[in-house]
């Protein structure tokens, strides 16, 4: 996948590990989905920023992306993409998922 947007340490929480920086922002500029990138990055104008990533969830090929604070649907008419509210203490607050497979999934 091609970035839209070239997402750097500053979109990142201070909490993240050093260590795994690097990677991260890899996956977020060259495998998160198009659509997701357009949303986190308008996310992280506003102030949010990246607390988790990781692959191969839900599906294999899968981008998943935690935010910091909560969101909600203003971008919910994003192309490709369905907003969720799920709101339950142990797992999240809402997501937005692609609707393709692999499933791409930006969480708060």
């Amino acid at each position: 996948m091609s970035s839209l947007h070239a997402f750097t340490e500053a979109s990142l929480d201070a909490s993240f590990a050093r260590a795994t920086r690097c990677e991260t922002l890899t996956l977020l500029n060259t495998r998160l989905h198009p659509a997701l990138q357009k949303i986190l990055a308008a996310e992280i104008a506003s102030g949010n920023r990246v607390v988790d990533v990781g692959i191969d969830w839900p599906d294999a090929g899968s981008v998943h992306v935690t935010l910091h604070n909560h969101f909600d649907n203003r971008h919910a008419n994003a192309e490709a993409v369905v907003f969720s509210l799920c709101d339950d203490p142990h797992y999240w607050h809402a997501d937005y998922s692609t609707t393709s497979k692999p499933t791409h999934l930006l969480i708060c």
